[in-house]
């Protein structure tokens, strides 16, 4: 039997004659990007082969996407014969930017997780129940699952006064299966075992992140976990059907403990896992655990909190109630559908500005020659373009150019109509959104208090640009605060504090879940949105 080895790790399958090389690289974790879900659109699982008599020919959409016979997708390419030595040689990834920390408000620490007993031996427990003997130091971890990004945080929980001691970050691995949560609930329905191979693939890196640590795992004795409502579920272990069809519900929201090694998670074998609640549709504990670090739900005055990302959530509100609201803003500002687009990665540009006489300045991620843009870039150069005349104010190109161009030469970087259409369309979504809480809420933007940016693409972001382009609420800036990621700080909340942990369960069954599919005039506000009316009234030259 024929078998694949693959490059540059060396590391070697057998050939199954009917199943793709996306396959195949899935079943040995290789770190393959399929934006798409294997659909042959976006191009990521592009890779490098020496024997194509061993594959299908190749499909319409590999003839118009890549002109080297020995370039194919590997969501397309399927093996035909199985007599031979195939070699794929995979893309070498930049190293990817993570945000790890966000910031989380001092709260007396009383962990669930404690030492026990008056005098030696003492022993661990959780809520009262023993774990195992003391060896003289007690852990735990919080864990945030994003779509695109894993992070974790290892807390000391005998420590008092500063219990972080170190973080790390991993790109999700899920995003093999698709760079969003529909493709992954996709993946999950219509593949065999797919919901398994999600499973493992998060726990897998997860173990690997514990590895990673200078603690030993069985000192690690729970592990919180925030994450949206697919996310979360998926890492349970749970069906997600549900999340896939009206009315878009979860099995339950509720908190949920399970033992770590039910789950196969590589920390003390009778240790906990506690998976925080989900408030509801996709607004998972994720945005209740940013809620929690952002203190919304304790503070006299209105503020609102948005984490955007390929599934942004809203939320507004004060001590008196709050309400939450989810928008499918697409992955535009991550990287996906922007021809030139890419992820927080080295080489990506995250600034750009026009200079005057029409000079382009721009950093990229680590000081490196530029390889695309990622989010922040993306809002800067839509806000430049508009600023400068370039694009009018209905997102079209002006002057008769079809394209802009950033970076010259044969790996060039610019930005066309299509583009132009898929940002229009990520910040309409956002923007209309936070209208519909807004009036909801029976406030102006202005009469917020604060606004909190989340996540990594809230960090990065210029809040001068994304107000200039309508994204975010007319606030001014310096009532916008940027709270780095606060779903891993809301999970380490519920980790430190017994206290924080009770009243997350209760705020999961108070805070208001708003359907934006349902209100009545979401649609016509994520119409109007789709234009940069400010650009029409002030008479800028782009409206001429």
């Amino acid at each position: 039997m024929g078998e694949m080895i693959i490059l540059p790790d060396g590391r070697r399958i057998p050939l199954e004659t009917g199943r793709t090389i996306l396959h195949h690289l899935m079943q040995t974790g290789s770190p393959l990007t399929a934006h798409c879900g294997g659909r042959g659109e976006c191009r990521a699982c592009a890779i490098r082969i020496d024997r194509p008599d061993l594959l299908s020919p190749k499909t319409g959409a590999e003839e118009s996407l890549l002109g080297d016979p020995l370039l194919r997708l590997a969501c397309q390419a399927t093996i035909t014969r199985a007599d031979g030595i195939l070699r794929v040689e995979l893309p070498l990834y930049p190293r990817y930017s993570i945000v790890e920390k966000g910031v989380r408000p001092a709260v007396p620490i009383s962990p669930l997780v404690k030492r026990a007993g008056k005098e030696g031996p003492f022993r661990v427990s959780w809520g009262g129940r023993v774990l195992g003997p003391y060896e003289g130091e007690i852990f735990g971890v919080a864990l945030d699952i994003g779509t695109t990004t894993l992070a974790m945080r290892w807390l000391d929980l005998e420590d008092g006064q500063n219990p972080d001691r170190f973080s790390a970050s991993v790109l999700n691995p899920q995003i093999r299966f698709g760079d969003n949560v529909i493709d992954r609930i996709r993946y999950a329905m219509k593949t065999r075992r797919g919901a398994q191979h999600l499973q493992n693939a998060v726990i897998g890196a997860v173990n690997n992140l514990l590895s990673c640590g200078a603690v030993r795992p069985d000192h690690i004795y729970e592990m919180t976990v925030a994450g949206n409502s697919v996310m979360r579920d998926l890492f349970l272990g749970r069906q997600v059907e549900g999340l896939g069809a009206f009315p878009f519900e979860p099995v339950s929201t509720g908190a949920v403990d399970t033992g770590a090694s039910e789950l196969g998670i590589a920390i003390n074998p009778a240790g906990n896992i506690h998976a925080l609640p989900l408030i509801g549709h996709f607004v998972g504990a994720d945005t209740l655990a940013m809620i929690l670090a952002t203190e919304m739900h304790a503070r006299k005055e209105v503020t609102m909190a948005i984490d955007i990302g390929t599934n942004t959530e809203i939320a507004i509100g004060n001590r008196d109630g709050i309400m939450v609201a989810s928008c499918a803003s697409g992955p535009a500002f991550e990287g996906s559908g922007i021809g030139c687009g890419t992820g927080s990665v080295e080489g990506a540009i995250q600034r750009l500005a026009i200079e005057p006489g029409g000079r382009i300045a721009y950093e990229t991620i680590g000081d490196v020659p530029p390889i695309g843009i990622c989010g922040s870039g993306l809002i800067d150069v839509l806000a430049e373009l508009l600023e400068h005349g370039i694009v009018d104010w209905t997102g079209k190109f002006t002057g008769g150019i079809g394209r802009f161009s950033v970076v010259e030469g044969e790996r060039g970087v610019y930005l066309d109509g299509s583009d132009l259409d898929n940002l229009k369309l990520a910040k309409a979504a956002v923007a209309a959104g936070a209208r519909v809480l807004l009036e909801r809420a029976g406030i102006e933007a202005g009469e917020l208090s604060r606004l909190f940016l989340a996540g990594a693409f809230g960090t990065y972001i210029d809040v001068v640009n994304a107000g200039r382009i309508g994204m975010l609420p007319g606030i001014p800036p310096e009532r916008v605060e940027k709270v780095g990621n606060a779903s891993i700080e809301g999970a380490a909340l519920t980790l430190l504090s017994r206290e924080c942990r009770r009243r997350a369960g209760e705020l999961a069954g108070e805070i208001s879940h708003v359907s934006l599919e349902q209100d009545p005039g979401f649609q016509d506000l994520f119409v109007e949105e789709l234009c940069f009316t400010e650009y029409r009234k002030n008479g800028h030259p782009a409206a001429e």
